[in-house]
């Protein structure tokens, strides 16, 4: 829910905005840090927070783990929906596709997600300056930036959520996987992290690997224990932990 009373001539950061498909998520960032943050339920609450933050400098909207695919930018123009559909199956006809590309990951990718709104969108229509930006793309480069700076030849990055997981794994020198799963009960992340080292002729226990968990995870969490039995190293993020699952979206600030 919106609450507080912030003064809209105040404001003057920038407004992250995230849609899990269910909620929306939002996080007001000024030079001195978070200055508030919420969740809500209901989409209506984009009306609200345009008046609320009317003076922000920035605002950057985002979908929240949404279905995606991966493949080079020189190839991916203007076939964006048969890749989705090549890959994750037919998809919604009311809603469309958005391609973000990046240059920090080697020769230019391009991350292509699905479940944007068309003509009928709701979030600029209430945010009409607003940019639509990609926290998938934007937590890959933030993993392939620690990656370069550490010691560990593999690091596995799981941002959990109720009922979605992205994850994402890199060796010491690129993105090798990264795939979105609704399939969190039991042991479905690990079997689908495990699978990616096997796909490639590596056995995850016997390779030097850190997993870090963040998002809507604690310490005591049953998926937690069942990675601590494979990897020897597991560990929570703490950056911005108190966000939960809203905390993906700071991957937008760079």
């Amino acid at each position: 829910m919106v609450t507080g009373e912030t003064d809209p001539t105040a404001f003057e950061g920038t407004l992250l905005i995230g849609w899990d498909g269910e909620r929306v998520h939002w996080i007001a960032k000024d030079g001195h840090g978070i200055s508030d943050h919420g969740v809500d339920s209901e989409i209506g609450t984009l009306t609200e927070l345009s008046r609320r933050f009317a003076s922000a400098s920035a605002i950057k909207l985002s979908l929240l783990r949404p279905v995606c695919s991966l493949m080079p930018a020189a190839v991916a123009e203007g076939i964006e929906s048969h890749v989705l559909d090549l890959h994750h199956g037919p998809h919604d006809e009311a809603l469309t596709s958005r391609t973000f590309l990046s240059d920090r990951l080697g020769e230019g990718l391009a991350l292509i997600e699905s479940g944007h709104f068309g003509s009928e969108d709701v979030f600029l229509k209430a945010f009409p300056l607003g940019q639509w930006a990609s926290s998938t793309l934007a937590a890959i480069e933030s993993g392939m930036n620690e990656v370069r700076t550490g010691a560990r030849a593999h690091t596995v990055h799981i941002d959990l959520a109720h009922g979605r997981a992205l994850m994402m794994r890199f060796d010491a020198d690129a993105l090798r996987w990264c795939s979105v799963t609704q399939d969190v009960a039991g042991d479905g992340i690990l079997y689908h992290v495990v699978n990616s080292f096997h796909r490639e002729g590596l056995d995850p226990t016997a390779v030097q690997c850190r997993v870090v968990f963040s998002g809507g995870i604690t310490e005591d969490a049953p998926v937690v224990q069942q990675f601590k039995r494979f990897f020897e190293t597991v560990e929570l993020d703490a950056a911005h932990a108190e966000l939960g699952e809203s905390a993906l979206l700071m991957h937008l600030v760079k």
